[in-house]
């Protein structure tokens, strides 16, 4: 109930309260007129009414005029107070429905804070390194250079006839002429996989990172990356890898991978050189690899946020010509981890 109503009651109770007191004195004048007028007749004709008679007359005036009064006037009362109580209730139950709404919003701002809370696990798989815009060779001082841009392959054929396919943001630095040389030495940075023309009487020794591969004349792939461990895989032939402290001969089928200053041999991926086919074709390998593959061949810097999704299995094929945004959805499709872009970065959460 609003002011107006409230003030509205107490005026019907104020003219409540007159018009009783009014017409009780209006009635007890008639009355008193009537008594006189009586006792005047009564006097005359000899028959003046008792007290007891007038005392009767009284109460049933009272109980006839001014009861029904009062009892409306305490109608009125009550209807003010059952208002009165309807107000307070409804303050009461606005007051509460504020303190519970209050409280659901503490409760929802608090539980998005948490859920929105960066984890602590961030690792960096594959750093963005600078690479051209497209395939670039230079000569100087008798050497070779050539690098890749990002996605984009390359095929350099070496002196002796060597065949070297170069993947994504790559370079392979080696000597215009191995006419002189007691040994076949070139060097990788990124990924290539080499076709080497046999001769016994000089090695072929490929360096990447701190392992370098000897052969005389093999299939292999050979992975160095930036902030990616160096890795041979051998599809024919035999190859001798090595590094400061360690010295491994591999066969067919086998990748060697240093880690921790150690060389560790292991059965290789199927999908090792499916980059010469411009798929990716990734069967039962870890998002991990999968991730970093990808990044290496987009020159996109990945960051795991999420230390159990990088141990998850995948199945994953998809074409190399396609754009990265195809790529993460696709990724995300599958519902193993969330793939997003981040400032230029890949970020797997």
């Amino acid at each position: 109930m609003n002011k107006n109503q409230d003030q509205e009651l107490d005026y019907r109770m104020d003219s409540v309260s007159e018009n009783v007191s009014e017409n009780a004195s209006e009635k007890v004048s008639e009355n008193v007129s009537d008594a006189w007028l009586s006792q005047i007749f009564g006097e005359a004709l000899g028959d003046e009414p008792s007290k007891e008679e007038t005392l009767a007359a009284w109460e049933a005036f009272e109980k006839k005029h001014i009861s029904s009064e009062k009892e409306h006037l305490q109608k009125a009362e009550d209807e003010l107070s059952v208002k009165k109580i309807d107000k307070a209730r409804i303050l009461a139950w606005i007051t509460a429905s504020v303190a519970v709404a209050a409280s659901l919003f503490l409760f929802i701002f608090r539980s998005s804070q948490e859920i929105s809370q960066p984890t602590e696990f961030s690792m960096e798989l594959f750093s963005e390194v600078t690479s051209p815009k497209q395939v670039e060779q230079t000569l100087s001082n008798g050497y070779c250079v050539v690098s890749t841009p990002a996605a984009t392959t390359t095929l350099v054929t070496l002196s002796d006839g060597t065949k070297v396919m170069l993947n994504a943001n790559s370079t392979l630095e080696y000597p215009a002429s191995f006419d002189d040389a007691e040994v076949r030495e070139v060097r990788l940075k990124g990924e290539a996989h080499f076709e080497v023309i046999k001769n016994p009487h000089r090695p072929f020794v490929v360096k990447a990172g701190e392992m370098q591969t000897q052969v005389l004349g093999t299939i292999f792939d050979v992975k160095a990356y930036r902030k990616d461990a160096p890795k041979v895989t051998l599809m024919q032939g035999k190859v001798k890898v090595s590094n400061a402290d360690t010295e491994v001969e591999m066969r067919p089928g086998q990748t060697a991978t240093l880690q921790s200053d150690k060389i560790v041999v292991s059965k290789a991926s199927p999908s090792v050189s499916d980059w010469l086919e411009g798929d990716f074709d990734m069967d039962q390998v870890t998002l991990a690899e999968a991730m970093s593959d990808i990044g290496a061949w987009y020159n996109k810097t990945v960051v795991f946020q999420s230390q159990a999704n990088m141990d998850k299995l995948i199945h994953f094929r998809f074409s190399r010509r396609a754009s990265l945004q195809e790529i993460i959805t696709a990724l995300n499709e599958m519902g193993v981890a969330k793939v997003r872009m981040k400032k230029g970065k890949i970020m797997v959460l």
